[in-house]
């Protein structure tokens, strides 16, 4: 599962890329089953699209190790101030 939630675009585009090749190979395609693999191609992109925005939400409410360093920095040179007086 976890292999899903990681590659799950490029999953999608993968077969998404496939599915024009299908019909170049096999002219005679039946088009409803054509139609039936688009529908579930824009399924799984949306559901691919959920994904990916749940993984930026998790992502953005976690702290920064960046934004820890910062506030370390900035008592550091607060504390140097206070020993210039």
């Amino acid at each position: 599962m976890e292999f899903l939630r990681t590659h799950s675009v490029r999953i999608v585009a993968a077969l998404a890329a496939l599915t024009p090749l299908l019909v170049a190979r096999w002219p005679g395609i039946d088009w409803y089953a054509l139609a039936a693999v688009a529908a579930a191609l824009l399924g799984a992109g949306e559901v691919a699209q959920r994904v990916e925005n749940n993984k930026t939400s998790e992502a953005l409410r976690q702290t920064s190790p960046l934004d820890e360093l910062a506030a370390i920095h900035m008592q550091l040179a607060q504390r140097e101030r206070d020993l210039a007086r």
